[in-house]
């Protein structure tokens, strides 16, 4: 994880571009396999083993990785600010 405060927010905003990129490719694959006909979607690329089905695993899979990178940047942000001038 980056060091200096102007890293880890570059770094943050990279996350949060790949996140996008990977909610809308996600929300792509879940629309195709909506419209199959059942049956079609137990069998080939849909099947358990299928590369359609491989290929929306890793997508979440690398989504969870990036939320938690997220996370723990947005904490290490938050914990490098300076506190807040008292109002007394």
């Amino acid at each position: 994880m980056a060091t200096k405060l102007d890293d880890m927010k570059v770094q943050l905003a990279a996350l949060s571009t790949e996140r996008d990129v990977l909610d809308s490719a996600i929300e792509e694959m879940i629309a195709i396999m909506a419209e199959l006909p059942a049956d079609r979607r137990k069998a080939g690329d849909w099947a358990p083993n299928g590369a359609m089905t491989k290929k929306y695993l890793h997508l979440t899979n690398r989504q969870a990785e990036v939320e938690t990178e997220i996370v723990a940047i947005g904490r290490a942000i938050m914990d490098s600010d300076e506190p807040a001038s008292s109002v007394h």
